[in-house]
């Protein structure tokens, strides 16, 4: 009887081990599922931040619009504007922000004015006094930003009425 009971311990030895084997299988299967989902979240939450920066940022640029000058939005401020005629285009790099863990957000800002076709032709306009008899002056200011998200590019744009 020695004999049996020793193939049986042997026996149990083995078959404990395959249950300890597939235990670890199927609880690293499922710590990798789970990783997965935490992974698809975060890059959720990611895109989201990023979009509210990008907001903020372009709400920073109407506020620019509506509070310069107009002497200023016409190119007469000493120095030039910051918007300059269209068909030229200012280009700038700039940091929208930070994602948490530092890494910074950054974009290409574009900036350009366009006058409006009743301006006179001293504001940019082909309007004459027939037509613009008070000597109106309407400028559109446009800031576009464009950045990337995951290998995807984005562009957001904002235009500002200014009229005098």
């Amino acid at each position: 009887m020695n004999i049996s009971s020793s193939k049986q311990k042997t026996r149990n030895r083995g078959a404990l081990l395959i249950e300890v084997a597939a235990g670890f299988g199927a609880m690293l299967i499922v710590s990798l599922l789970l990783l997965k989902a935490a992974l698809t979240v975060t890059s959720v939450q990611r895109w989201t931040v990023t979009q509210g920066l990008t907001d903020s940022y372009m709400s920073r640029e109407v506020a620019l619009g509506k509070r310069l000058p107009f002497e200023g939005v016409g190119g007469f401020m000493m120095g030039g504007s910051s918007f300059p005629a269209f068909p030229t285009v200012a280009t700038t790099a700039v940091t929208v922000g930070r994602l948490p863990g530092g890494k910074a957000i950054t974009g290409s800002l574009r900036r350009t004015r366009v006058p409006s076709a009743n301006n006179l032709p001293a504001s940019g306009g082909t309007g004459t006094a027939a037509t613009n008899p008070t000597a109106a002056q309407a400028w559109q200011l446009q800031s576009y930003l464009t950045y990337k998200i995951s290998g995807r590019n984005y562009v957001k744009s904002r235009t500002v009425l200014r009229v005098r």
